[in-house]
């Protein structure tokens, strides 16, 4: 009987040990489970630090005497019986490299530990195991060791055994060969090593041998200038350089959007955080139970149907009782916001389609929309139009996407501060990360010179950021003229639009975007003319590919006319003051109940009731980086026949911030002496002739040209690319006799260079080149190639 008791206790026993033993694995699972996947990444990166000192001490105290002390266990070894079998084993089977593999481990930890892309040290760690293998094998071969005496320690027996068997099938010359064609393999898969970047190198060697001591004769590489511009001929008596307008031939616009570049463009934007837990069912149905009370309170009977929870509000659809005015309940908003303790609630009565009212309630915890998020969301991704854009979540959380060439334009209003300037921001991200220059082109306009000007480098633009006001309209006046050129272009070939144009015609037309960050200041002033530009561009701009932005804080009707409104069908409103503010908008009240920081109601086109949404974030510095992603492609293309490093001066450009200077140097202070200070520390890093490089910055034509600038160039102003209150009134610009000076002193003829010498914009700079022409003293448009100069500079008259 006791003999039983006592296996029925060891049985109870082990089962009470198994149970024990796996709660504890299951409450370790959870555990780590419920970490955060940052968190997590953190404990596995200290845990991979841990092993590598645990491998590093094992290796260095290993020695093969502690074999006959392994029964007693007092072995030598810091790392203990372990540590002896993991470094004997190492030893063993892989030798020496195996000090170079354990480096992966510190390696990993990091990248954990700092929470960086793991996809970025995987071709490393792969380069790594590679090379500790090739040095196994290396250091098995002749005349290194004898394959009969190495020790196995050294190489370890995976070498041993491989070159052996290389000798055997193809020799000692053979198994060499192999392993050098191994080699370069590695490094040109793993690496960006390539045969150009050899060939420079070479380059670079020949020309530092050729250089002489004497620095009066000091060769100085030079930086050569695309044979589309008129070929310069240098006499070796005169100093002084010629000026030159750099012109971009049609290979620089060709900048390719693949995966590689996708993925760059995602890695610039910051990464997601962890989302937070959504609102708890209890606390969902409580808030009901409240709303229900509070309504019955002021005798409103009823029941809540459905509840659906956004990122910043929470929808309870309530279903009103028999005789119960729709009117009664939305007067109730503000006793409505009392009861819940929330800043506002916006009653949406009815709600469409639905036999319900919306009682949309704040969440006591907002949810941020980021950008990086929409970007990767499938359904943008598989968008076919390149004018797609992420405006933000609708209030079930679902992504809201909308197509600007079926809007075809946009009205953005609301107050300073509740999420306009960042709206645009993400329509201008939405197109980079699907357009190319050659598809999309850019007009932006920002007369604060707040929030556009850090886009000035990317190639996508046709003019530099406009900040000045008068400027602007000119520009807008000329593009209702290239809206002409194209709709005679379109009626030539037989198409209705821009659609029907590039399946035809292999020369595509790029969409034009226009981009307008404050219309008040605009139409402060000339709100006659600039009403009916965008009048006459809004009704007559979608066929030929032209979409307008316009964006206001002050949504008055002296802004936001009658005239204006009507052509504007698609249309934002952000938090307003006042229902006065939201009616001017929307033509209904709504938007002064909205949270702030990018709540918004978009009214779709076609539709008459807005759609709540929460817009997507993206900050300025993410801003900025995209925008330098393009700017660097650009400058590489700009570069890549101009000198051996396009990559590493594009890069210095970007960091040392001046592609503003370069763009827009007629607009920016001191953009000549930056310029110079510039290529004076890059002409001596990567041996380019000082006055050379600075010239190529300072005459560059930055931006691609479109065909039409060409024709309007070509055919002068039309009725509205005349200007009314500057330029040419009564007959010359009064710059017109500068103007010529510079000409004939220069003999070149550039917009560029009027605009640098005059400080006046590129739209008069353009004009006065036409009054040159019919002057006589310049040559005619000649497509790519820069105007003849007609006048000598002995010549007076």
């Amino acid at each position: 009987m006791l003999v039983l008791l006592k296996y029925f206790l060891i049985f109870v026993g082990g089962l009470a040990g198994v149970f024990i033993f796996y709660l504890a694995i299951t409450g370790l699972w959870k555990g780590l489970t419920k970490l955060k996947k940052e968190r997590l990444n953190e404990i596995i990166g200290l845990l991979f630090f841990l092993i590598f000192i645990f491998l590093l001490v094992s290796l260095f105290t290993f020695r093969t005497e502690d074999i006959r002390n392994l029964p007693t266990g007092k072995v030598y070894n810091f790392g203990g019986i372990a540590g002896y079998y993991i470094s004997s084993w190492s030893f063993r089977y892989i030798g020496i490299p195996v000090f170079l593999m354990t480096l992966l481990l510190p390696l990993w930890g990091v990248f954990l530990l700092t929470h960086k892309k793991l996809e970025r040290i995987v071709k490393p760690s792969a380069l790594i195991i590679f090379l500790a293998y090739w040095i196994n094998i290396i250091w098995s071969l002749p005349p290194f060791r004898n394959i009969s005496k190495i020790p196995v320690s050294v190489c370890g027996l995976i070498g041993k055994e491989s070159a052996s068997f290389l000798i055997r099938i193809t020799g000692t010359i053979g198994a060499y060969i192999i392993l050098f064609l191994f080699l370069v393999f590695l490094l040109f898969t793993f690496t960006e090593l390539s045969f150009s970047h050899l060939k420079i190198g070479l380059k670079r060697v020949r020309i530092v041998r050729k250089r002489k001591p004497s620095k009066a004769k000091k060769k100085v590489e030079e930086i050569t200038v695309e044979k589309v511009i008129a070929d310069v001929v240098e006499k070796p008596v005169e100093k002084k350089l010629p000026q030159v307008t750099i012109r971009l031939s049609e290979e620089i616009m060709k900048i390719e959007i693949d995966d590689k570049f996708k993925q760059d463009f995602l890695d610039f934007l910051n990464d997601l955080p962890p989302s937070e837990p959504a609102i708890a069912e209890s606390e969902l149905k409580a808030n009901a139970m409240r709303l229900i009370d509070k309504l019955g309170d002021f005798g409103v009977s009823g029941h809540i149907t459905t509840i659906g929870t956004g990122p910043v509000i929470t929808r309870y659809e309530f279903e009103p009782g028999p005789g119960i005015k729709v009117s009664r309940i939305s007067s109730l908003a503000d006793d409505l916001a009392l009861a819940m303790k929330a800043p506002k609630i916006r009653v949406v009565a009815p709600v469409p389609g639905k036999g319900t009212v919306g009682i949309e309630v704040p969440n006591r915890r907002r949810e941020n929309v980021f950008i990086k998020e929409l970007l990767m969301s499938e359904e943008f991704n598989k968008s076919s139009s390149l004018l797609t854009i992420c405006l933000g979540k609708d209030i079930a959380g679902e992504t809201v996407l909308a197509d600007i060439s079926r809007m075809p334009h946009l009205l953005i209003a609301g107050a300073t501060g509740s999420g306009k300037s960042v709206c645009i921001n993400s329509i201008i991200s939405s197109i980079l990360y699907k357009a190319e220059p050659k598809d999309v082109r850019f007009i932006m306009i920002d007369p604060k010179r707040l929030e556009l000007p850090v886009y000035n480098g990317i190639p996508h633009l046709i003019f530099p950021v406009l900040t000045e006001s008068k400027e602007a309209i000119l520009i807008l006046k000329q593009v209702v003229e290239w809206m002409e050129i194209r709709y005679r272009e379109f009626a030539k070939v037989g198409v209705r639009d821009i659609e029907g144009y590039n399946k035809k015609i292999e020369e595509k037309k790029p969409y034009i975007l226009i981009i307008v960050d404050e219309l008040a200041d605009l139409m402060i002033q000339a709100s006659g003319e600039i009403e009916a530009t965008l009048t006459r561009l809004a009704q007559m701009s979608r066929a030929v590919g032209i979409h307008l932005i316009l964006a206001t804080q002050r949504p008055s009707v002296d802004v936001i006319t009658g005239l204006i409104k009507a052509n504007f069908p698609a249309r934002i409103a952000f938090q307003v003051a006042s229902m006065t503010d939201s009616r001017t908008i929307l033509d209904m009240i709504g938007a002064e109940k909205l949270l702030g920081r990018g709540d918004m109601l978009f009214l779709p086109p076609g539709k008459g009731i807005p759609v709540r949404l929460h817009g997507a974030y993206i900050s300025t510095d993410e801003a900025k980086n995209i925008a330098n992603l393009w700017s660097g492609l650009h400058l590489k293309g700009l570069f890549k026949n101009e000198t051996e490093h396009p990559f590493e001066i594009a890069q210095e450009v970007i960091q040392s911030n001046i592609i503003e200077a370069i763009v827009n140097s007629n607009q920016i202070p001191g953009a000549e002496e930056r310029i110079m200070g510039f290529s004076e520390r890059i002409a001596e890093k990567y041996n380019i002739e000082i006055e050379r490089l600075a010239m190529f910055f300072y005459n560059l034509e930055y931006y691609p040209p479109l065909a039409e600038q060409r024709c309007f160039e070509k055919e002068g102003p039309g009725e509205y690319g005349k200007p009314s209150r500057e330029g040419i009134e009564e007959g010359l610009d009064e710059f017109f006799d500068e103007a010529k000076d510079i000409v004939i002193r220069h003999q070149q003829a550039s917009v560029s260079l009027l605009q640098r010498k005059l400080k006046v914009g590129y739209a008069r700079a353009g004009r006065l080149i036409d009054q040159l022409e019919m002057a006589g003293i310049v040559g005619p448009f000649e497509g790519s190639k820069p105007r003849k100069v007609l006048v000598g500079r002995h010549d007076t008259d």
